[in-house]
């Protein structure tokens, strides 16, 4: 996730960058502090659910001293994230804000900036990619395996690098072109579901060409296929929405393969717990023992809360063939296990 730091309330709050959310929102958490809801919200969702979110008059929020400038904001549970994250999770800043600055982000140097216009040696240096708007969002036209032509709603607030409605699957996919595996995805508020990977061979967009990406179904049939933050993350990134431009200049990881975790386990943070959710069947961790709600004490004997979840995510990821030694409580009792990563596509 990409995360920066806001002022509400005398605090300093994290709000997420997603520029596939329409309205900007801030944790149920804090909805005592926004007064009674003036108005409603109806939130679509990639796993085929509707959300009805209550709007609230937006209070006083700002960034590096500037002002959001917005009226209105919605208010959602946002648990979930901080337990997938390990990292705290007050809000979002959806469209309605972004559209409204140049934003940039330079993920080499994990900078977040905003700026009145698109920078003089972005202009000259990176590469420029036309936006279409699509409602209150907007998507790039990329080109899939030298044949087909998609256009992408632009979502940062998505974690892979691409993820196709069934429409655009099918597209892309055909019986013999594709593995396909099952895992599990996370939407907003506390929605969990199953869905399923497959390989893009290529794909190119302005010049700029990138193979075998990771592509997440998507169930909602109502909601466009995504270019999500794997994607972005690649490069150092500037979007300006009201001119309908997105600039990329090829970053540090341009080139860094998409992998996928290789054990089967489906982790989260409670505190400095780190939570067994769910165990894919048939995975190297299900079939030597490890069970939904298995605490993790240590990973690879390193002490697992002293960790962060992306630091444990790494090792569940790094190589086919990896060991990987976990020590789990169940109940009161310590279990020591071992099992040998298997790369699922």
């Amino acid at each position: 996730m990409i995360r920066v730091p806001v002022n509400a309330f005398g605090k300093t709050l994290y709000f997420l960058v997603d520029t596939g959310f329409t309205v900007s929102a801030i944790d149920a958490k804090y909805k005592s502090y926004l007064g009674e809801n003036t108005d409603s919200y109806n939130a679509g969702s990639p796993l085929k659910t509707n959300n009805v979110l209550p709007i609230f008059k937006c209070p006083e929020i700002s960034i590096a001293e500037k002002s959001l400038g917005l009226d209105k904001i919605t208010c959602l549970d946002l648990k979930m994230g901080r337990m997938i994250s390990g990292q705290p999770c007050d809000g979002i800043l959806g469209m309605d804000f972004l559209s409204k600055n140049v934003v940039s982000i330079d993920f080499d140097k994990k900078v977040f900036s905003l700026n009145v216009t698109v920078p003089e040696k972005v202009r000259k240096t990176f590469v420029a990619v036309p936006l279409k708007q699509f409602y209150q969002h907007y998507t790039a036209e990329v080109l899939v395996n030298h044949a087909q032509t998609l256009d992408l709603l632009v979502d940062t607030g998505d974690n892979g690098s691409i993820s196709l409605n069934p429409e655009g699957w099918q597209k892309v996919f055909s019986a013999n072109q594709t593995n396909e595996v099952s895992i599990t995805v996370a939407g907003v508020g506390n929605q969990m579901a199953q869905s399923k990977i497959g390989v893009v061979g290529q794909m190119a967009i302005q010049g700029l060409t990138y193979t075998n990406l990771h592509a997440t179904y998507i169930q909602n049939p109502a909601d466009p296929s995504h270019l999500g933050l794997g994607f972005f993350r690649r490069h150092n990134v500037t979007f300006d929405f009201a001119n309908q431009m997105l600039y990329l200049e090829p970053g540090q990881k341009f080139s860094t393969p998409d992998k996928e975790d290789m054990s089967g386990l489906h982790l989260l943070r409670d505190g400095d717990a780190t939570i067994v959710y769910s165990v894919d069947e048939n995975s190297p961790a299900f079939n030597c023992g490890i069970k939904a709600n298995d605490i993790i004490e240590s990973v690879n004997r390193q002490k697992a809360s002293l960790l962060t979840m992306n630091a444990i995510r790494l090792i569940l990821q790094s190589r086919d063939g990896d060991k990987v030694t976990l020590q789990v409580r169940r109940g009161d009792d310590l279990l020591d296990f071992e099992f040998v990563l298997k790369k699922i596509i």
